[in-house]
């Protein structure tokens, strides 16, 4: 049963009003992280990076300056989040993936992802065909205006399943429209197949505002420039 990571970098970076992925940390810049931490794992087999126009000559240049062994591939991806998982996937073609080979499908933004944990998944999915990370969540009630954390989880990546059951879910359904936000969500709501879970780790929150690499930076300590 082999690895393969798909990390999803095709963001447009919007809500940060930059690209994010290319803030540095300890003189390396945010995208390195996610790809040293899966390069590192002596499970993965082959990672496909899934890039936009304007970042994919940057990140094909970071990938020359490091040293691995495994096989990469950056490919361009789509307008969505699902259009990047698709082309990810469909870009698997090339390779000899079996049935029952497991894919990591993770957000670059999630740039700090600990490496015990992408282990720990990978341990776990072996076992059961899936894993995904969970963290409770806390969130601001409309209605008594205090926070609320009982009974509510955010789910984060990567999210692990095996090849079959992602090939049927988005290779498969191509016709459906595909509105889902995340690996879990699709494989749930077209093959009502529900992945297990570990618990996730508060270094691996996604980067969506300038604010959460204040959060980051509390939690990791040294500089975010």
């Amino acid at each position: 049963m082999k690895v393969i990571g798909i990390l999803l970098a095709a963001g447009s970076s919007k809500r940060f009003e930059a690209d994010k992925l290319f803030i540095e940390y300890e003189a390396r810049e945010l995208i390195q992280f996610p790809i040293e931490t899966f390069l590192k794992n002596k499970n993965i087999s082959l990672l496909v990076i899934v890039c936009n126009k304007e970042n994919i000559k940057r990140i094909n240049e970071i990938l020359n300056s490091m040293n691995f062994e495994q096989e990469v591939i950056t490919i361009l991806g789509g307008k969505t989040r699902h259009e990047s998982e698709v082309l990810g996937l469909r870009a698997l073609d090339e390779f000899d993936i079996e049935k029952n080979d497991l894919i990591a499908i993770h957000d670059c933004a999630r740039s700090f992802l600990p490496a015990d944990l992408l282990e720990d998944l990978i341990i776990e999915a072996r076992k059961y065909g899936s894993c995904s990370p969970v963290m409770k969540a806390k969130f601001i009630s409309k209605t008594s205006n205090e926070i609320v954390s009982e009974n509510i989880m955010e789910i984060q990546t990567p999210q692990l399943f095996t090849f079959d059951i992602l090939e049927k879910a988005y290779l498969n359904n191509v016709e459906k429209i595909m509105d889902s936000h995340d690996t879990t969500q699709q494989v749930s709501k077209i093959l009502g197949v529900e992945s297990r879970v570990i618990n996730g780790s508060n270094l691996n929150l996604k980067i969506t505002y300038k604010e959460d690499l204040e959060i980051l930076k509390s939690r990791l300590g040294g500089s975010i420039k």
